[in-house]
C-alpha cells in the first residue's frame, strides 16, 4: 500500500495509518497503541491526531482513557532501609485473611524525589524466610517538568502470599517510600517501550568521553536512556541533550549510571520529555577507560487511543496547524466500567488526497524572492532610461 486517500475533509493531512482490528464483530469500544510513525507533536498530545471511517466521517477518541478506581486498600510497610551499593527495600503486610491481589501501587514522596526512574523487583513470601521472584524488570517513574506524570503502579502474577518484598534497585541513594496499596483485577499499567533505533558511536578519545547520537527521523518524546553494560563494573556519569538540526542542543538530563559486583546496579537516566529528532548521550569516563560494553537505548511511554468501534478506522496525522480536539468520551469513559477490543496500526503511508493549504507564496519563498528581484530590475531599468542623456555643446 503506497498510499490512501483521507477524502476531502481531510486534505490538509498528510498521513493515513490503517486501524487492523484482532477480532472478528462489532465491539463497542476499540483500543490501538500509537505507532511511533505519528509525532505526538511539541506538546506531547497528538493535537493533529484524528480518527476517521472510510466515508471521511470523524470519530471521538480518549487519549489514554481511565477507569473508575478500582477497590483497593492501604497495606502496612514495614522494614522500610536501604543497604548503600544494593538499593531500597520495604516489605508489604498483606494480612492474613488470603484475599488474591494482582497489583501494588506504591507511594512516594515526590517532595524528596519529584524525578525518578527507578527498576523494581517484587517477591512474595508465606513465611518471610523462603521468597520467590513474582517481577524483577518492573519500572516506577514520574517526571517532574511533564506535570508529575508517571506510573508509580505496578502488576504481578495473582498470589495470596502474606507478604511482598519490594526492591528499588538503585544502589545510589535511598528512594522515599512511604507506603503501600494493594488491588486485584487492576487495569494493566504500559510498560516503557524502546525505540527502535540504533545510535551512531563517536568517541572523543582524549577527552575520555563516549557520544552515541540517535537519529529517529519522526520526533519522539524519550522519557529515559537504559544502558546495556555486558557485565561491566562501573560507575559513570551521564549526561543527555535533544536537537532538531543537530545544530542547537539543549539538555534533557543527567546522571549516574553504576553496577557494581556486590548487587547493586542502576542504568537508567531518566529526562525531561520533549519533542526532539536528535537525541545525544555522551558517558564522561574520567581517568578510567571507557565501557565498551556500553550500549544506549531510548525509552518512551506508549499512548494508546480508545474510540467507537463497529467498522473500518483509519487514524491520520500530520497536520502542524491543527488544533487539538475536545471530546467527552474521556470523561465518559472515566465513570463507567468498559473493555476495548484490541486492535493495532498498521504501516502509516501518505494521504493520497493531500493538498498543501499554505499560501503559494509559504510554499514556494523563490518565487517570492524572483518576484522581488524582477521588479527591483524593472524598477532599475526604469530609472535608468529616466536619466535625461546630455547633449553636447554646439560649436560657434
Amino acid at each position: 500500500m503506497s498510499a490512501v486517500d483521507a477524502g476531502p475533509a481531510w486534505q490538509a493531512w498528510t498521513q493515513v495509518t490503517p486501524v487492523i482490528a484482532t477480532r472478528a464483530g462489532a465491539a463497542r469500544y476499540e483500543r490501538v497503541e500509537l505507532p511511533l510513525s505519528i509525532a505526538p507533536g511539541p506538546s506531547g498530545d497528538y493535537a493533529d491526531l484524528r480518527v476517521i471511517g472510510e466515508d471521511g466521517r470523524e470519530y471521538p477518541y480518549a487519549l489514554d482513557p481511565e477507569q473508575p478506581q478500582v477497590n483497593e486498600r492501604s497495606a502496612p510497610l514495614i522494614d522500610v532501609g536501604f543497604v548503600p551499593h544494593r538499593g531500597t527495600q520495604a516489605v508489604v503486610d498483606l494480612g492474613p485473611s488470603g484475599a488474591l491481589v494482582d497489583a501494588i501501587t506504591l507511594d512516594i514522596d515526590a517532595n524528596r524525589r519529584p524525578t525518578y526512574l527507578e527498576r523494581v523487583a517484587l517477591d512474595a513470601s508465606d513465611d518471610r524466610r523462603t521468597w520467590r521472584v513474582m517481577r524483577d524488570d518492573a519500572i516506577v517513574y514520574r517526571v517532574a517538568q511533564d506535570d508529575g506524570h508517571g506510573s508509580s503502579g505496578l502488576t504481578f502474577p495473582p498470589t495470596r502470599a502474606r507478604w511482598i518484598r519490594v526492591r528499588v534497585l538503585d544502589p545510589s541513594a535511598a528512594f522515599p517510600l512511604t507506603g503501600a496499596h494493594v488491588a486485584s483485577s487492576a487495569p494493566l499499567q504500559p510498560s516503557l517501550v524502546t525505540v527502535p533505533v540504533a545510535a551512531n558511536e563517536r568517541d572523543d578519545v582524549p577527552a575520555h568521553v563516549q557520544t552515541w547520537t540517535f537519529t529517529v527521523g519522526v520526533p519522539v518524546r524519550a522519557i529515559a536512556v537504559s544502558f546495556a553494560d555486558g557485565g561491566a563494573l562501573y560507575e559513570r556519569h551521564v549526561t543527555v541533550e535533544t536537537s532538531d538540526d543537530t545544530k542547537t542542543w539543549s539538555s534533557a538530563g543527567d546522571g549516574t549510571i553504576a553496577h557494581f559486583s556486590q548487587g547493586g546496579v542502576h542504568t537508567t537516566v531518566s529526562l525531561t520529555e520533549a519533542s526532539a529528532v536528535y537525541v545525544r548521550v555522551s558517558v564522561q569516563n574520567g581517568n578510567d577507560a571507557p565501557v565498551r560494553g556500553l550500549r544506549p537505548a531510548l525509552l518512551v511511554r506508549p499512548h494508546a487511543i480508545v474510540f467507537s468501534g463497529g467498522g473500518t478506522r483509519r487514524l491520520i496525522s500530520g497536520n502542524p496547524s491543527a488544533v487539538a480536539p475536545a471530546y467527552d468520551l474521556a470523561a465518559r469513559l472515566a465513570h463507567e466500567r468498559w473493555s476495548a477490543a484490541q486492535a493495532s496500526a498498521g504501516t502509516t503511508v501518505a494521504n493520497a488526497g493531500y493538498r498543501d493549504p499554505r499560501p503559494v507564496g509559504e510554499r514556494y519563498p523563490w518565487l517570492l524572492t524572483g518576484a522581488l528581484l524582477a521588479c527591483a530590475f524593472a524598477l532599475g531599468l526604469i530609472a535608468l532610461r529616466s536619466i535625461p542623456r546630455s547633449v553636447p555643446p554646439s560649436s560657434a
